[in-house]
């Protein structure tokens, strides 16, 4: 649990009287976009980030200097970063609904070395991208992990809803892996080393 400032009902920006109020999760932060208040898998992106900026605009530090506003506008970015990202939103919903932690790389190490071939999928096509040659060679891998995301994120939207954790807790690890496999994708060039992120 953690707190946050708002203004009081009827409140007056000009005013910058605030109360605080505890605050269970990142969905609370966007009442319009969430309306049950409660941690969920889907997100209508265009809801969300039309409802960040709405709120940005009223605690953001540059159209109010406060230090309460301060506060507010960085976990609004916080909350947004996460909530926006399949990965991270997976993440989040772990913890929050089943108290693991998947940004602990102990705990991400256990859950991948329980699942060898995975591993070994993995550096096979790591070891792939570091030996293309040409531009072509790279996008058909780009490609293959973008349909691979998808395929994952539709995964998690059964496994949230059916509160299978232990499947959304090895889809999210593994998501993980082809997060950072786009990133290496991104940075490629003939000849540069390929590191594998685990």
């Amino acid at each position: 649990m953690f707190t946050y400032g708002i203004f009081r009902a009827g409140g007056i920006r000009s005013s910058a009287v605030f109360q605080r109020r505890l605050l269970s999760n990142y969905f609370e932060l966007f009442p319009k976009t969430f309306t049950d208040k409660k941690p969920v898998w889907l997100v209508d992106q265009v809801k969300l980030r039309k409802e960040y900026r709405s709120l940005q605009a009223q605690f953001h530090p540059d159209v109010v200097k406060n230090e309460s506003n301060e506060d507010q506008s960085s976990l609004l970015n916080k909350a947004y970063h996460i909530l926006k990202s399949p990965l991270t939103r997976s993440q989040y919903l772990i913890k929050v609904l089943d108290d693991i932690d998947l940004t602990n790389d102990k705990v991400k190490k256990q859950i991948t070395n329980s699942d060898p071939e995975l591993l070994m999928k993995i550096i096979d096509i790591h070891e792939e991208l570091s030996e293309c040659t040409e531009e072509g060679e790279v996008r058909t891998i780009e490609k293959e992990n973008k349909s691979r995301m998808k395929d994952i994120e539709a995964q998690l939207d059964t496994a949230f809803a059916n509160s299978d954790y232990k499947t959304a807790i090895k889809l999210t690890v593994e998501l993980k892996y082809w997060t950072n496999l786009a990133l290496a994708i991104k940075e490629w060039a003939p000849g540069k080393p390929i590191e594998l992120i685990h």
